[in-house]
């Protein structure tokens, strides 16, 4: 009897208890896949615009984004429940832009990028004047492009301190200096607040 006992112990788990564990794993796995690829639809956008106001190569910018995103789908099911998933891609991507950025300094001595051209006299197209103020936001040190980016995305001051690790106070003086200087490449392009365009003659004075 203790023998038979034994035996019975070691006999393997019934085929349909390794059935039903193989069929919820592929349920979950599905489901998670789902789940990535609206979240990748809904924010590949978002941290576009966030990254290149740091770094002006696109070509850089969307290879980070591509490896964060692959990389992102691989972690999704720790990822997921993070409070702010966004934030790990736009970390996971900066590092990778950092390293790349690295590496090419490394292999080759690498002038410094031109100055954006000169703004035409008529900026009223969406997309120049977008294309303008990545130009600018290029000039700003990196942090402060990168807050003023996010802020303009509709992240809280909040929600920018929780994600790139920094006080709150840190955040509104980015953003504040970003503002500032933002300003003053505008206005020695020769726009003004109260136009929203380029002035004939960079005239300052009131109209």
């Amino acid at each position: 009897m203790t023998g038979v006992e034994g035996t019975a112990a070691l006999t393997p788990e019934p085929v349909d208890g390794q059935a039903a564990r193989r069929a919820e794993a592929a349920r979950l796995k599905a489901e998670h896949d789902r789940e990535f690829a609206t979240f990748a639809e809904g924010s590949y956008h978002t941290v576009e615009g966030i990254l290149r106001a740091a770094c002006w190569n696109r070509e850089v910018v969307q290879d980070a984004l591509n490896e964060a995103y692959l990389h992102g789908r691989v972690q999704w099911p720790k990822i997921r429940a993070y409070a702010e998933p966004i934030g790990w891609v736009i970390i996971t991507a900066r590092n990778k832009i950092r390293k790349e950025l690295q590496r090419r300094q490394r292999e080759a001595a690498v002038a410094p990028e031109d100055l954006p051209p000169a703004p035409h006299t008529d900026i009223a197209d969406v997309w120049e004047a977008q294309e303008m103020l990545r130009s600018w936001l290029h000039r700003l040190p990196s942090r402060q492009a990168e807050v003023f980016q996010m802020s303009r995305k509709g992240f809280s001051n909040q929600d920018i301190a929780r994600i790139l690790g920094l006080a709150e106070n840190s955040v509104r003086s980015y953003k504040l200096a970003a503002r500032k200087r933002l300003q003053e490449l505008a206005e020695e392009a020769g726009y003004t607040a109260s136009e929203g365009r380029r002035r004939q003659g960079g005239s300052r004075g009131p109209r």
